[in-house]
């Protein structure tokens, strides 16, 4: 897009070779992005009136993502949510995670993406990501070679594709990790309306794993309404909400996201099997944010697109192993709009 600017700046630290490039399309929205992690750091997007607003949660200072246990906006692999008692089977042999959650492992542990520095290259208005990923890091088996793409639309799209490659059997499951607050002021997200097109999803037990039984979503049914009227009962949520497709590489809406005073809508697509609702309830920093606040529970919220939490011990899940030689794609659509 001849309208779509892309520069590189770097973030106000020591380590030079973490990059933050942003990406402006014709409207003067615009993303931010670093190499460390593959992070969506900022989403600036407009209201019902034309304000530009920062839309996502992240911090002003690259050093606090290195403290940072909140994943904002990161990339997460090599394989995303929880793994029970960091360890699965792979064609009879038992692989051992790094466990950063109890006795489990969550977000690939301390050996994860969201702490890795990205080589990069920029395509008009796209920016790609690139990572080396060894054998034995956390514990995965193979080499793997995989690659985030980003790319900003003048249709207000920001779009994610993931690949990866390894030369050895092993399992995948990528997703971004971003907080949204479609309020552009970052305090609660209770007077958000929630949608997701599920009528079924997992259960879960008191770690946040699945008991391995699928269930109808009742009193867990998205039709609009505001996230206080379901998060006053429950306190905040970690549900996997199952989609419907008919196809595995079907693009099909996961989720759609609305701030009535603002009139900022964000609606999700995705190729994956489900998407996890979090509702922020864990999260708490003390550095600042993009409003020079830190952040508290209900900030912002998360819908991340991904495969089944526990995947590999899960007989219920689809398929997570990735076949020396095979190719994994994945990908993710954040289309914003006002109405």
């Amino acid at each position: 897009m001849n309208n779509t600017n892309t520069k590189d700046d770097s973030l106000s630290s020591p380590v030079d070779e973490v990059k933050l490039i942003k990406i402006i399309n014709r409207h003067g929205a615009s993303i931010s992005l670093s190499t460390y992690g593959a992070t969506l750091v900022s989403v600036v997007m407009p209201d019902k009136n034309g304000l530009l607003s920062d839309i996502v949660l992240g911090f002003a200072r690259l050093e606090d993502y290195f403290d940072d246990r909140n994943y904002l906006g990161a990339t997460i692999g090599r394989f995303a949510n929880r793994i029970a008692n960091g360890k699965f089977m792979l064609d009879g042999k038992t692989f051992h995670l790094h466990t950063n959650d109890g006795l489990h492992t969550n977000h690939s542990g301390a050996f994860g993406f969201s702490n890795k520095v990205f080589n990069y290259h920029t395509e008009d208005n796209k920016v790609v990501f690139a990572l080396y990923s060894y054998e034995g890091e956390g514990g995965f088996p193979g080499d793997m070679h995989c690659s985030v793409t980003y790319e900003l639309t003048d249709d207000n799209e920001v779009l994610i594709s993931y690949q990866a490659r390894s030369n050895q059997k092993t399992i995948v499951s990528f997703t971004n990790h971003a907080y949204f607050n479609l309020s552009g002021k970052h305090t609660g997200i209770f007077d958000h309306c929630l949608s997701i097109p599920s009528e079924e999803m997992l259960e879960m037990d008191k770690d946040y794993l699945p008991t391995g039984k699928i269930i109808p979503t009742l009193t867990n049914t998205f039709n609009g309404q505001q996230l206080a009227d379901v998060i006053g009962q429950n306190k905040g949520l970690n549900n996997y909400y199952l989609l419907k497709k008919k196809a595995s590489a079907e693009l099909v809406l996961a989720a759609e996201l609305l701030h009535p005073t603002s009139g900022r809508r964000l609606q999700v697509f995705t190729d994956s099997p489900g998407v996890l609702l979090y509702t922020g309830d864990f999260l708490n920093t003390t550095a600042l944010g993009h409003h020079g606040r830190p952040y508290a529970a209900f900030n912002g919220v998360c819908l991340e697109c991904q495969h089944y939490p526990d995947a590999p011990n899960q007989e219920i899940a689809p398929e997570v192993a990735l076949k020396k030689g095979d190719v994994y794609q994945q990908k993710i659509i954040y289309q914003f709009d006002t109405i």
